[in-house]
């Protein structure tokens, strides 16, 4: 834990700053191997997956890289505040082997997760694969938000050339999977941000009598030369161009030497009060730096990355560097959207499932209820799926949510008029016996039968409406037994010459009438309830709509500031060439920004009506069939 007077502990690194228990949930006790290299190729450890699976908060996600044996190990343990994490060797012989992970919480954070990620030494002698150097490389690039590199002693060429990997980006990563000239200009979008840590430090901070902070430092190192005329120079130039150009933010830290020389090796278990002082200080603003910046891993588009989002785009980019297939960033975050609409779409359902089912099973089933209770569970379903889903326009989920919600709706439907029907079949036949028995006997047959039986049929008919007054078939049954006994009622009425025929004809007819409004009603109250229901869906879209638009919005706007700057930079040392080359990566990036922020929901919705009609009314369409009721000929 990382007290507030800069120490570091190692068994309380658990429990917040604040000395609230609850602050920290995250329990991850010891580092495991996240990548490892098997006979030529890059493997995943599946008990390293598990434990991000379970991790449902944003995650800043640190990665170091740099040269084996510069005491990488021992910075990631610095930062998640535990002295016997990581390991740590004081020999010749490089001890981290691929990539190994570490899930700590933010003291300061408790909504993120800090995931930091310790990687092989580049360049190690006994190793000699400089493939497995560049695939580790561009792993740590591509899942890090913020990338650490670990030199020594000070900013060189040697140093900078350990970095030569970042020339050779664009031959390793591409951004669509059908590649243009332009795709390098939008690494800007989505790098992570460079945060160079220089170890050893001996040297003086001061550049031509003037004393530089380590931020200046390491732009003054950055500087291009004025001329490229040697191979040399070129090599020179372009290495900067590329740091600066693709890496938004940037920033530097100095260490000096922690300690006596012949202490080093045990730098791991000594006390603070055993270490440079000027060391402990600057190792604390380090650690704070990390802890409190906002710099959440994040997608393309500006989509937070959680625990399964890490897992899904670590899966997409080793299982495309161990088949030989350049890291395509297009194809990775379309498989993170497949794999977390889907978990999404699975999610929602089992909740609307299990809603539903218990429902079901319920002694008191109406049709009411029921459209009640679906446009209910339906809405707290799609709100599952809204939060758990990624993207606005995910319209094939939406619609596959809907068609499963509305299967089960239908099933649970047909269940209900089933029974309805059976039981007001049951109640009308209670409440019309005597009259079908004395239609059957000829009892009405006579003068003034046909009253009689106007009377009986009034009274049944009230009775029946009161027993079935909540029943979805109550008028639909009772319809269809008017219509079937009518010609008996018809020959009554005949027979009753006492009585006008039309009087009583319309009489029949007017209760019929009555009956078919009163299904009318009922199946116009159901299509307003599915109607405000797919309005409020529809807003919903909308709300996640603009909630992308503005994390593109905002992504385009940082890399598009940042090239603005650098050009500024540029036109200022004298390289109006490279200012040149930067104006047009600007132009690039400000149509995209512009394109973005014009970018509405109504152009949204006029591209997909076809898909989004489908989806919004599934249920409305199924749902219209199955409730046409029984028509009277």
């Amino acid at each position: 834990m990382i007290r507030s007077d800069g120490d570091i502990s190692g068994k309380d690194c658990q429990m917040s700053v604040t000395g609230d228990p609850t602050a920290n949930k995250l329990k991850m006790e010891k580092p495991l191997q996240l990548v490892y290299n098997k006979d030529g190729k890059l493997q995943l450890n599946p008990e390293a997956l598990n434990v991000l699976q379970s991790i449902k908060d944003p995650m800043v996600v640190v990665a170091v890289v740099g040269a084996a044996r510069t005491g990488k190990s021992y910075l990631m343990n610095c930062l998640a505040g535990d002295r016997k994490g990581f390991s740590v060797d004081s020999t010749i012989q490089a001890h981290t082997k691929g990539i190994w992970m570490w899930c700590r919480s933010l003291p300061q954070r408790s909504n993120e997760v800090l995931l930091l990620l310790d990687t092989e030494g580049l360049g190690d002698p006994e190793k000699g694969d400089s493939q497995n150097d560049r695939s580790i490389y561009l792993l740590a690039i591509l899942l890090s938000s913020i990338l650490v590199y670990n030199g020594q002693r000070n900013i060189d060429q040697q140093s900078l050339q350990d970095l030569h990997f970042v020339t050779e980006l664009s031959k390793w990563i591409q951004m669509k999977s059908q590649p243009n000239a332009c795709d390098s200009w939008d690494f800007v979008r989505f790098f992570p941000e460079f945060v160079w840590v220089i170890r050893d430090l001996t040297l003086d901070m001061n550049i031509n009598g003037k004393d530089v902070t380590p931020n200046e430092y390491l732009e003054h190192s950055l500087k291009l030369k004025d001329s490229e005329i040697s191979e040399q120079d070129k090599e020179y130039n372009e290495l900067r161009r590329c740091i600066r150009d693709n890496f938004p933010s940037r920033c530097c830290f100095t260490f000096p030497i922690p300690t006596h020389q012949k202490k080093l090796k045990q730098l791991q278990e000594l006390e603070d009060k055993d270490l440079d002082e000027d060391f402990v200080t600057k190792r604390q603003n380090l650690i704070s730096y990390i802890h409190t910046h906002r710099k959440v891993k994040r997608v393309l588009g500006g989509q937070l990355v959680t625990g399964r989002r890490f897992v899904a785009l670590t899966k997409a980019y080793v299982g495309m560097i161990a088949d030989g297939v350049l890291p395509c960033v297009e194809s990775s975050f379309a498989e993170i959207l497949e794999v977390e609409n889907q978990t999404a779409v699975d999610e929602a359902l089992k909740s609307y499932d299990d809603e539903m089912k218990k429902f079901s099973e319920s002694d008191d089933l109406t049709m009411s209820k029921l459209t009640e209770y679906y446009n209910m569970k339906s809405r707290e379903a799609f709100n599952i799926f809204q939060k758990r889903s990624m993207n606005s326009n995910s319209v094939i989920h939406i619609q596959q949510l809907e068609e499963k919600m509305s299967s089960t709706y239908k099933s649970l439907m047909v269940k209900i008029k089933e029974k309805s029907q059976e039981q007001c079949e049951a109640h009308l036949a209670k409440v019309m016996s005597s009259i079908k028995e004395n239609l059957t006997s000829g009892h009405y047959r006579r003068p003034g039968g046909f009253q009689e039986l106007t009377k009986d049929l009034d009274k049944a008919i009230k009775e029946y409406k009161i027993i079935t007054k909540n029943e979805i078939e109550g008028s639909a049954v009772l319809t269809h037994f008017l219509k079937k006994e009518k010609p008996q009622l018809d020959q009554v009425q005949k027979i009753d010459s006492r009585l006008k025929e039309k009087m009583h004809i319309s009489a029949l007819e007017e209760e019929i009438s009555r009956l078919k409004q009163e299904m009318e009603k009922m199946e116009q109250k159901r299509k307003a309830a599915e109607e405000h229901r797919d309005k409020q869906i529809m807003e919903q879209i909308r709300r996640r709509f603009e909630e992308g638009k503005k994390c593109s919005v905002e992504e385009l706007r940082i890399a598009m500031e940042h090239m603005r700057s650098e050009m500024k930079k540029y036109k200022v040392e004298g390289r109006m060439e490279d200012a040149v080359r930067a104006q047009q990566r600007y132009e690039y990036l400000k149509k995209k920004f512009e394109e973005a922020s014009e970018w509405s929901f109504t152009k949204f919705i006029r591209e997909h009506i076809p898909e989004i009609s489908a989806a919004l009314f599934t249920v409305v369409g199924a749902v219209a069939k199955l409730v046409v009721f029984k028509s009277v000929k």
